[in-house]
């Protein structure tokens, strides 16, 4: 996990506190919790005290304290002046050090003595909206309990209601994820008012404005930020995927969650807009949302992608399967993994089947049978049952219009010499320091992340090659490599597992004193057994707090080609943490954990 790094420093005396994190200009959303703040004191013997709570000082003056804020009332826009006070105590003297940040309150209910919006709050719309005749527009703010209201829109002679909701806090997303789970906090805010309208005529950058009257105060209005314009029914607007060697992500809303993965020139029809996003359709009941710029406009009159198909074809390689189907154009796909059957689901869109036969390449039986079916009209599901204990990748690529899937064979055991077996000689193995040129995250002693990172890869790159394996790393000491530009380096060593080495952090609502320890990550189901055993190792050898296994949505793990995970050992803003983490048996022990997990997949899963 990473958070911003922002050195200050002040001075009393000789006595001193470095402060690592957060720096003076940070901007921190408050949660109704304390904070987090960690660096080195001075003298190293000294106690400290941090707004009355005492800080845990490591031997050489090294701190991490979680203490509440003192919420001054010097404001810069939604951002009070949060402050610190640093009480340094050695040697029967005591000094003070007093230390700011900007901190942003929590949501609550607007003040009931007067009648205003609540500028903080969203405004939707917030962004220029096109959309075709017949959908809804959703209307949303904040401002002050009981008032009535209405609103108006540009070129539409009517006025729509307004309705005054509440919403429940009911719990804090990094807590949920990274400290103790869902815990209800009750904190019920007043005053949203919501609205809609059906868009039944042509509008132009129609603007909304929203009225409110309270039987006291009187009434305001205010006009929302965004527009809202109509596309034209009777025309198509299509467009066609541009080059990106990462693909262009399919996502479920602007700024949501990935659906699927769009390489270059796939055609998509364009039915709306919503700021920078770009609505897709991909059958009558779903859409994709793209980003502005990840495409080419194809000349007006350009029908919407759509095609048949006849055949599906196998063909059997030594290190993978390839399953082959044929379209009239570049259509949108999405991949699905299945473990239990082991399987792969294939969902192409815009498709009308037709298929009469599939052929079965019976060089070996790995794949055991594929079945095809339209669920839905304009959507191929193709489900492709396999012979595996676990799945071991996947790439997938358009050769003019014939879509490729190929499927990755599960690794050959090496063969036993007496009772003794090396199921790592041989391999290929890709290792990825995280970060560079940006440092990650900083310890309380100024540690960089991306320096350990880049250690540990080294010792696990030098244990496995002494097991016979090779094993690449995607970056070198002082290497700049772009996050974006990791995958393709990683892919150009054809690897069978990727390790991407972190050492982590959390959010700022999250106590870091009592949620730490070992992580792992992983994405695609072929990598969950890997992750387990790793996890498993580090918990065993490291014997730091179990901080999870977890799913996350990470660049590092999307890798489909191989099996790629990523690994958090241990945390740099702890302090016990941070000095473990410089020390190199300790290095040497996280390098042995994943190099033992890897030995353990190898074993289990190699046939």
């Amino acid at each position: 996990m990473l958070i911003q790094q922002t050195y200050s420093y002040f001075r009393k005396d000789n006595f001193s506190v470095n402060v690592v994190y957060p720096g003076p200009s940070e901007k921190i959303a408050l949660m109704d919790k304390p904070l987090f703040l960690f660096g080195t004191v001075s003298p190293k013997e000294a106690k400290l005290k941090v707004n009355g709570v005492e800080a845990e000082v490591d031997a050489d003056g090294a701190f991490l304290v979680y203490a509440p804020v003192i919420v001054t009332d010097e404001k810069d826009g939604v951002y009070f002046r949060g402050k610190f006070v640093f009480k340094i105590t050695s040697e029967e003297r005591e000094k003070e050090v007093e230390r700011f940040v900007w901190v942003r309150l929590p949501s609550k209910t607007s003040p009931v003595d007067y009648l205003g919006f609540d500028n903080s709050w969203r405004f939707q719309p917030n962004q220029n909206i096109e959309l075709q005749t017949g959908e809804n527009v959703d209307v949303e703010f904040k401002a002050t309990p009981g008032c009535k209201g209405f609103f108006n829109v540009e070129g539409i002679n009517k006025d729509f209601p307004l309705v005054e909701t509440s919403i429940v806090n009911s719990y804090d997303w990094a807590e949920a994820i990274f400290g103790s789970g869902f815990s209800s906090k009750g904190n019920t805010i007043e005053g949203i008012y919501k609205g809609h309208f059906f868009v039944n005529q042509k509008l132009s950058n129609a603007k909304i404005t929203v009225t409110l009257i309270h039987p006291k105060f009187g009434r305001i209005k205010q006009t929302a930020s965004g527009s809202v314009s109509t596309i034209d029914n009777q025309m198509h607007r299509v467009v066609q995927i541009k080059h990106d060697p990462n693909l262009t992500v399919g996502r479920f809303g602007p700024a949501k969650g990935y659906k699927l993965f769009l390489p270059e020139g796939v055609k998509l029809e364009i039915t709306g807009r919503e700021g920078e996003w770009l609505r897709a359709k991909l059958s009558n009941s779903q859409n994709i949302y793209i980003p502005n710029g990840s495409f080419y406009n194809l000349p007006l009159g350009t029908p919407p992608p759509k095609s048949g198909i006849q055949i599906i074809r196998t063909k059997e390689f030594e290190k993978f399967s390839s399953v082959q189907l044929s379209f009239w154009e570049k259509l949108p796909f999405e991949i699905i993994q299945q473990n239990d059957p082991q399987k792969i689901e294939m969902n192409v869109f815009n498709v009308n089947s037709n298929i009469d036969f599939v052929f079965y390449d019976r060089k070996s039986d790995f794949i055991r049978e594929i079945r095809h079916s339209q669920p839905i009209d304009g959507v191929l599901k193709v489900e492709i049952y396999l012979n595996q204990k676990a799945h071991w990748g996947y790439s997938t690529f358009y050769d003019g219009n014939i879509l490729n899937l190929r499927i990755n064979k599960p690794a050959k055991k090496n063969s036993k010499f007496l009772f003794w077996q090396n199921q790592l000689e041989n391999r290929i193995i890709a290792i990825d320091p995280g970060h560079s040129a940006d440092d990650g995250s900083i310890g309380p002693r100024g540690t960089k992340e991306k320096d350990v990172n880049y250690q540990i890869s080294v010792k696990l790159k030098e244990i496995l090659e002494d097991a016979g394996a090779t094993a690449y790393l995607t970056r070198g000491k002082a290497e700049d490599l772009p996050l974006n530009q990791r995958k393709a380096k990683v892919n150009s060593f054809n690897p069978e597992v990727t390790i991407s080495i972190h050492n982590n952090a959390v959010p700022q609502s999250v106590n870091p004193l009592v949620h730490n320890g070992s992580s792992v990550y992983y994405y695609f189901p072929q990598a969950l057994p890997l992750s387990k055993f790793v996890h498993q190792k580090f918990l065993e050898k490291l014997k730091l707090k179990d901080f999870g296994l977890y799913w996350d949505n990470l660049y590092m793990t999307r890798i489909t080609e191989s099996i790629s995970i990523l690994v958090e050992p241990a945390f740099m803003i702890v302090p016990e943490q941070e000095k473990l983490l410089r020390d190199e048996e300790f290095q040497y022990k996280i390098a042995e954990s994943i190099f033992e997990g890897i030995e353990k997949f190898y074993e289990e899963y190699a046939e």
